[in-house]
């Protein structure tokens, strides 16, 4: 039996490894009760002890290194996501152990298969080097041409010389990574509507960041800069997209905005009041207050009149 287990956790993997491994043991448990028999050494020794049970990264490692004892075949599958975000020592322990649990493949019933996301970092080739890689931006370079053809040319009118240096310091840059053309795509449209000739457009997007952190760190800046007003409702809708339960569709997403942030203050959705709140062209108002932070989603590829807000990338 195969089994897969996704690790991309809020705070996983740049918590550190014992969160990580932590996860995966937990998964692995709630999918496949018969993997509790590698637990139950620990349970009985924190139930004697009476005291609550706790799992230092000793006894994580131990129970995940003893799957290579499990009685019957199993096929497992780990995959963890954005490996390049623990710190450096974090990141040594985890392929270190990885390594490991993978290497007794050959000699037990319970095999062990290993998928790990990351963007290029150094040193990560070293310590994996018996691994295969697939580079994104090998697999998707021809996708990202064609993205980047769509606005370069029919929006920016980019003559053919400049256009094909566009689009290869774009393709160089990108690194597979489509959310960094989309932040440079409406940094070009938004420079290019202040009435700019074609060189400088070039020379704005060699300024632009290479690293979506520092892309981040921009627009975070320029949002500062805007008045009280909009800081406040930019605010707002971070939290109301961040800490709802699920996606707000757009109408609810313009009702809540509209709600006083005073918990004491009477109103009514009758109100007359409450609708002069409501914001005209509210998905105008997400980009110029939520930046390329939020964006507008269609629920399930179907075509609606209301779309949930959610967190951009």
């Amino acid at each position: 039996m195969a089994s897969f287990f996704y690790s991309d956790r809020e705070g996983e993997l740049h918590t550190n490894h014992s969160n990580m491994l932590r996860s995966i043991l937990y998964d692995v448990l709630n999918q496949n009760e018969y993997f509790f028999f590698h637990f139950q050494s620990f349970y009985r020794m924190a139930m004697q002890s009476g005291m609550p049970f706790q799992s230092p990264y000793s006894s994580l490692k131990e129970v995940l290194v003893s799957f290579k004892d499990h009685p019957t075949e199993e096929l497992l599958y780990f995959i963890l996501d954005a490996i390049d975000e623990s710190d450096d020592t974090d990141r040594r322990n985890i392929i270190q152990l990885l390594r490991q649990l993978c290497s007794t493949n050959l000699k037990t019933h319970c095999r062990v298969k290993i998928f790990l996301s990351s963007r290029p970092i150094a040193g990560l080739m070293r310590r994996a080097p018996d691994h295969k890689v697939i580079k994104l931006q090998d697999e998707n370079t021809p996708d990202i041409m064609k993205f980047a053809e769509s606005f370069l040319g029919p929006e920016l009118e980019l003559p053919p010389d400049i256009l094909k240096w566009a689009m290869e310091y774009i393709v160089t840059h990108a690194q597979g990574v489509f959310i960094w053309v989309h932040l440079v795509k409406q940094e070009l449209l938004a420079y290019a509507e202040t009435g700019v000739n074609k060189k400088q457009i070039f020379e704005f997007l060699k300024s632009l960041p290479t690293e979506l952190e520092e892309f981040y760190e921009r627009i975070l800046k320029k949002l500062e800069k805007r008045n009280e007003w909009d800081i406040e409702r930019g605010q707002k809708m971070f939290r109301l997209a961040l800490f709802a339960c699920r996606p707000l569709r757009l109408e609810e997403f313009k009702q809540a905005l509209a709600i006083p942030d005073d918990p004491l203050a009477e109103f009514s959705l009758s109100d007359k009041t409450f609708e002069n709140e409501l914001i005209i062209g509210i998905e105008r108002c997400l980009i110029h207050c939520g930046g390329n932070f939020l964006e507008v989603k269609g629920l399930s590829g179907t075509f609606c009149l209301e779309y949930p807000i959610e967190p951009f990338g």
